[in-house]
């Protein structure tokens, strides 16, 4: 799904949750890739989005949503969440990437935001993003091969 129509779905599916009294939950992911190429960067996106895709839920959404990130949006709990969180960590980890010139080793990283009473489609994918912060220099990230 391109980054234009993950935050439309998002929308439509947050009022699906509250008309139905359904948990949902957003888990952003984003890629670092190693050399800092652009181009390889967004291929590299997305790819890692078509895998996941593999992997989650007919159900579930997943999108593109800038530079080296995209989400998915499913109908679950805060640990069902996690619990798919590490589900396409463990998934991608599996997976060697490459580019035209080599492997192309990239690093991880998520954030979940959980819907309640009082939020909006852009407040979760805000939540997630701020959960997700900038990439610490030094911290040690899960690596995708």
């Amino acid at each position: 799904m391109c980054q234009e129509l993950l935050p439309e779905r998002l929308r439509e599916e947050v009022c699906r949750a509250v008309r139905h009294r359904l948990p949902l939950a957003v888990v952003m992911f984003h890629l670092n890739e190693c050399r800092e190429v652009e181009p390889t960067l967004d291929a590299l996106t997305r790819a890692a989005a078509r895998l996941t895709r593999a992997v989650v839920r007919g159900s579930d959404i997943v999108g593109l949503l800038g530079r080296g990130e995209f989400a998915v949006v499913a109908n679950t709990t805060p640990e069902g969440a996690g619990t798919l969180a590490e589900h396409v960590v463990r998934h991608l980890q599996a997976f060697e990437f490459t580019c035209a010139d080599g492997p192309a080793p990239v690093r991880l990283r998520y954030a979940l935001s959980q819907l309640s009473d009082c939020k909006t489609a852009d407040d979760l994918l805000a939540e997630a993003r701020a959960a997700l912060g900038p990439a610490p220099p030094s911290a040690p990230s899960p690596s995708v091969p």
